[in-house]
């Protein structure tokens, strides 16, 4: 009998993923957290101050380079990398990382929830403050994105190889070509745009 995987997630070491997470961050749930708690109800709030505790939880389980990555998308600092690594890797590096379902759920639960509120409009408060932090970028589809990726479920041969520093090349290129697509939300520019970045992708997404 195979021994039991631990529950992990295959995250990607990219900047177009780090800035997306750090964007549900700052200005999503930092500006409901902190600066429109007084203007939503005492049940949104719950749920905001919840999943603002569990984005922590999941960004403490990142390693630390994915969490400098992370920090240099919101600062505009330059990633110079380790001394030695190539500064345009054919893929990005994916990072097993434990997520627990309760994290999970409860950003989801807050995803819907604003999701909710933009739908309804000025019929809802929340819709409003949504409009005025995204200052027209809708955050509510950039949350979505993060938990597409999030909840991504890699093979298991994948899964087992990179937690043991291996990664097979073609499980690679599939997997990275899956987060490429989650993270574009089906605008196909998008999903070119990220792409090209990753050269390497060509042979097994066209």
């Amino acid at each position: 009998m195979e021994p039991e995987i631990p529950p992990h997630t295959l995250v990607p070491e990219d900047p177009v993923f780090a800035s997306t997470f750090r964007t549900v961050e700052e200005p999503l749930l930092h500006s409901l957290h902190y600066w429109y708690r007084g203007e939503i109800s005492e049940g949104q709030v719950d749920v905001v101050d919840t999943a603002y505790s569990s984005y922590g939880t999941v960004l403490r389980a990142f390693p630390l380079r994915l969490r400098r990555l992370i920090w240099e998308c919101h600062s505009g600092q330059d990633d110079q990398g380790d001394p030695g690594e190539c500064a345009d890797p054919p893929l990005p590096r994916l990072h097993p990382v434990a997520i627990g379902p309760a994290d999970l759920d409860a950003l989801d639960r807050c995803c819907r929830m604003l999701r909710n509120a933009r739908q309804e409009g000025t019929a809802n408060p929340l819709g409003e403050i949504l409009e005025e932090i995204g200052g027209g970028m809708d955050l509510v589809e950039t949350f979505s994105r993060m938990l597409r990726v999030l909840s991504l479920r890699a093979p298991r041969e994948l899964l087992t190889t990179s937690m043991n520093g291996r990664t097979p090349l073609r499980e690679h290129h599939l997997y990275c070509a899956e987060v490429i697509r989650a993270l574009s939300g089906g605008d196909a520019f998008q999903r070119r745009a990220h792409q090209a970045f990753y050269p390497a992708l060509d042979s097994t997404t066209h």
